[in-house]
């Protein structure tokens, strides 16, 4: 998706963080069933990990202590494989990534899904041999890209700020001042970018030829609601 119009603007995914956005509903076939209804949305980031009580993989961001009402990862994949959503699988957890790639070759969703971790998850991927899914990497620290590019060779970078409002600033200083384009040139591999909650964070990365950006939509929704009003 074009997030403007512009003809200066290259084709940039959005992807729906948590199915559409933190909150109430993250997580859940309702945020799913939204970003399905929305033209703009091309794909869907959500968390895996393991019930507490049961050890049942479900998509959720902390581990639930009871699996009784949670959504458990197949039925959540039964859903979105009647969908042409891309899907960006984050597992919260080692010891989570066989089952889940057998879930996703099982569902016939492996050719458009991304598993990827942070660093200390990622590590326990099956790097070596076959890939059946593509497999990415969090990198919270730009001084460590070419680590991580050298000791896994992923499919797809991840790089991005959390809560803390200090970190988008300086994400967006340091990729002010170095090239997004370029270092998806240079490695090779398409780069995803997130969370943004922000309608003016999109138009930011949006000319940077990056693959993808994950976005809280509801939020991104209601701030160009709020300029549209101005």
């Amino acid at each position: 998706m074009a997030v403007r119009s512009s003809a200066g603007y290259r084709r940039m995914h959005l992807i729906a963080h948590r199915g559409w956005a933190a909150g109430g509903d993250e997580n859940s076939l309702a945020a799913f069933a939204r970003s399905v209804r929305d033209e703009a949305v091309t794909g869907v980031e959500f968390d895996v990990s393991r019930a507490a009580d049961s050890g049942a993989v479900v998509v959720s961001h902390d581990p639930p202590l009871h699996s009784e009402n949670a959504l458990t990862l197949d039925a959540a994949l039964s859903f979105l494989s009647r969908t042409n959503l891309e899907l960006f699988v984050e597992l919260k957890e080692q010891g989570l990534a066989a089952s889940v790639i057998e879930k996703l070759v099982s569902n016939k969703l492996a050719d458009r899904s991304v598993m990827f971790a942070f660093a200390d998850v990622a590590r326990s991927f099956p790097w070596e041999g076959a890939r059946p899914v593509r497999l990415g990497v969090i990198v919270m620290y730009p001084w460590n890209l070419d680590r991580i590019v050298r000791l896994y060779a992923p499919d797809v970078l991840s790089l991005g700020w959390d809560a803390r409002s200090w970190t988008r600033i300086a994400f967006r200083a340091w990729w002010s001042l170095f090239s997004l384009e370029r270092l998806a040139q240079r490695h090779q591999v398409p780069v995803v970018v997130g969370v943004a909650q922000r309608m003016k964070d999109l138009d930011w990365l949006a000319p940077q030829h990056l693959y993808g950006a994950v976005a809280d939509i509801n939020l991104i929704r209601g701030d160009q609601f709020r300029a549209e009003q101005r």
